[in-house]
């Protein structure tokens, strides 16, 4: 027999890691061409005047750079550029004035009557401020009186002042320059060769002092620039018919979109690139569930579970961005692996598929930041959810936690503005909708898969379920049984971190077979009376242990989980029926053992290994005569002592810290049920008249204290 049970386990491990390698590669691939659709979609090798051998479509969105840049130049060359007045040439040229001025007057009052000299001194000063005066124009200098030097002077130095304060371009001077001059020939105060002399100070002095300020000008282009947009082509727009001439802007636009063949080979290494980070992550992910999640790759299902919500969301999620990148369904993912597989897997599959999604749109690092938080707000709260209202909740907490996070980034940032409110109202949307569409695809899940979520375990959990209704009519000390060892099982598989719904459930369904016979079991006998005493032994013992038979027969009758009928099968294992068996052994001594064990198998599930132990430990306490909490400890120890020696715990990967707590857990709950009670006295009745009690219960909803006391 277990032979055949390893061929077989062997057999379904040999089947799951097929199917598994199957849905891993599948998903892989999927992820990596949605990531490159041109692997699909044509790379064209054409030139200009080429004819088209088909229609060509684009497909991505592509933006027509030479067009976009063409804009661009034409804005930049429609923009007047920024002039900056440099008044340091105005200081500069005052100063010259003042300074050559000075030096001719101090030339005037030393050599006012020897003019050959003074010309020769002068050509000394003149080299450094150049005026170009001739002979003429130095002969009548000489002869100046200082006042009209000093008149020159002051001309020179307000005309020149003037003019440069408002800035001089240097294509200007010219026209500047003729405008001094036809002031200066108006002026009447000084006499014709005055002017001229005046004209040549003017003309040496001013300067061009106004200039383009070039920082800020280009700084003004790109920003008008940067406002441009770009001229984009729409992913599915036909860009050229079948039969017609291609052009260059037609090949231009080609390129851009990386569907030229001249344009492939850098294309090539994004792809080697981007298979390496896909193969990356793959393994890392794999390596997850087989150190920490192993049982989503030993159970197919589960495994093609994961990786359909994968490939699902990060598929529909460029659905959802081309509305609006906030609206990108991550919740969804978590919700539902946490609901249908493990809260656990939520935090480490859930980043991976957020760092796919944001390479793949390219999204905002903030929002990535985002749809991250939104993970772990969900996956707090994952574990206790049990009705489907909570995954509302859950969504409304999503939702929160996102309009939160960009409300300050919004702040610290400063990037709040009119549309802030709308972008909060998109993602306060994201979580209630993927709480809808969470509902709404769940039991679509459970049925197809089978899948035991909590809301199944709360619906079977119901009393009015017909097996149940029937464990109650049929075997009523096996249904108290029942919820007693469900009692057990619950807090103890809850403090070992199993599934306690699972555990709970389990107990309630796991002696259903008991319905065959129910009063071949002692729970369920009244009077003194009992069927084995007219049975052989070996009988009686083929009776006890094919309850599980029975059980596994009417659960599947019933449709029940397989979960549940795990349970069922395995709750004793392979378990000797010792009271048949020494009854037995006093008659044959030589006495087939393996007619007096259950069918097995030994359990594989904590949360079978709990009902297991819950089951016998709930059956034995009930022998006891005094139940405190002395005897109920040695009599756990040594009940779950006997299964451990029995080696019926072999099959599971329970550990011995958590039989500890087992144990502790199952303590605490029996010295709830079996406390000690108050003894009342025996009280003659007939002693106290009917209208004395009678006054003492003139309220008739009154409970004495002593009826809830028992």
């Amino acid at each position: 027999m277990d032979k055949i049970r390893k061929k077989t386990r062997q057999r379904f491990k040999n089947r799951n890691l097929l199917t598994n390698t199957i849905v891993m590669v599948t998903s892989f691939l999927i992820v990596f061409f949605l990531f490159n659709q041109s692997v699909f979609n044509g790379i064209y090798d054409y030139k200009i005047g080429d004819i088209a051998k088909s229609d060509i479509y684009l497909t991505k969105d592509v933006i027509d750079q030479k067009a976009t840049q063409s804009l661009k130049d034409k804005t930049a060359q429609e923009i007047e550029p920024i002039m900056t007045i440099d008044f340091s040439k105005q200081v500069e040229t005052k100063k010259q004035l003042n300074e050559f001025f000075g030096r001719l007057l101090e030339l005037k009052e030393n050599y006012a009557n020897d003019t050959e000299l003074f010309k020769r001194v002068y050509a000394g000063i003149e080299s450094k401020n150049p005026y170009g005066f001739d002979d003429k124009m130095l002969q009548s200098i000489s002869t100046m009186s200082v006042d009209r030097i000093t008149l020159i002077k002051n001309y020179s130095m307000d005309i020149t002042q003037e003019n440069m304060s408002n800035g001089i371009e240097i294509g200007e001077l010219l026209d500047i320059t003729n405008g001094i001059n036809a002031f200066v020939q108006n002026l009447s105060d000084i006499g014709e060769n005055d002017k001229l002399i005046l004209m040549k100070f003017v003309t040496g002095s001013i300067k061009a002092n106004k200039f383009v300020d070039q920082e800020k000008t280009d700084k003004k282009i790109q920003n008008e620039m940067d406002k441009i947009d770009d001229v984009v082509y729409p992913s599915g727009t036909l860009l050229v018919s079948k039969g017609s001439k291609l052009t260059e802007r037609e090949l231009n636009i080609l390129k851009d979109g990386n569907m030229m063949i001249e344009s492939s080979k850098d294309h090539l290494l994004n792809l080697l690139g981007l298979l390496g980070l896909l193969i990356m992550i793959w393994v890392i992910n794999h390596l997850y569930l087989i150190y920490f999640e192993r049982h989503v790759i030993e159970k197919s299902k589960e495994y093609i579970i994961l990786m359909a919500l994968f490939v699902m969301i990060f598929a529909s999620s460029k659905i959802f961005a081309s509305y609006s990148i906030y609206l990108i369904p991550i919740p969804v993912f978590a919700m539902l692996v946490g609901i249908l597989l493990t809260p656990n897997l939520v935090k480490f599959y859930g980043t991976t598929l957020i760092i796919l999604i944001s390479i793949w749109l390219g999204l905002p690092s903030y929002v990535t930041l985002m749809y991250l938080l939104s993970l772990l707000i969900v996956g707090l709260f994952l574990r206790n959810v049990k009705l489907r209202s909570q995954i509302m909740m859950m969504g409304i907490y999503a939702s929160l936690i996102m309009v939160v996070f960009m409300l300050m980034n919004a702040l610290i940032f400063k990037t709040y503005n009119e549309n802030l409110l709308f972008k909060l109202m998109i993602i306060f949307t994201n979580g209630i909708m993927s709480s809808v569409i969470t509902l709404g695809t769940l039991p679509f899940f459970e049925t197809l898969f089978h899948i035991l979520t909590p809301f199944k375990l709360l619906e079977l959990s119901n009393p009015n379920r017909e097996l149940l209704k029937r464990l109650l009519v049929e075997a009523p000390g096996t249904y108290h049984h029942s919820i007693l060892v469900g009692n057990l099982a619950e807090t103890a598989a809850h403090d070992i971190s199993a599934n306690s719904m699972l555990a709970r459930v389990g107990s309630f369904y796991h002696d259903i077979g008991k319905l065959e016979r129910p009063y071949y079991f002692k729970e369920n006998q009244v009077g003194p009376e009992n069927p084995h005493d007219k049975l052989p032994h070996q009988v009686s013992a083929n009776i006890i242990r094919n309850h599980t038979v029975f059980g596994v027969e009417l659960a599947e009758k019933n449709k029940l989980p397989e979960e549940i009928l795990q349970i069922i099968r395995e709750h004793h294992g392979t378990s000797l029926i010792k009271y048949f068996y020494h009854q037995e052994l006093t008659k044959n001594a030589a006495v087939d053992i393996t007619k007096f064990l259950y069918h097995g198998p030994k359990p594989v599930s904590k949360e079978a290994v709990v009902v297991m132990l819950a089951d016998s430990v709930e059956a034995a306490v009930r022998t006891l005569e005094n139940p405190t909490k002395e005897a109920i400890g040695d009599l756990v120890d040594k009940i779950i002592a006997q299964k451990i020696s029995e080696d019926q715990l072999s099959n599971s990967n329970i550990t011995l810290k958590e039989i500890e707590q087992i144990k502790r857990s199952f303590i605490k709950v029996l010295g709830g049920i079996f406390h000690e009670r108050i003894v009342y006295p025996e009280i003659d009745m007939s002693m106290i008249s009917k209208e004395t009690f009678n006054e003492n219960r003139d309220d008739p909803s009154e409970v004495h204290e002593d009826e809830h006391s028992k």
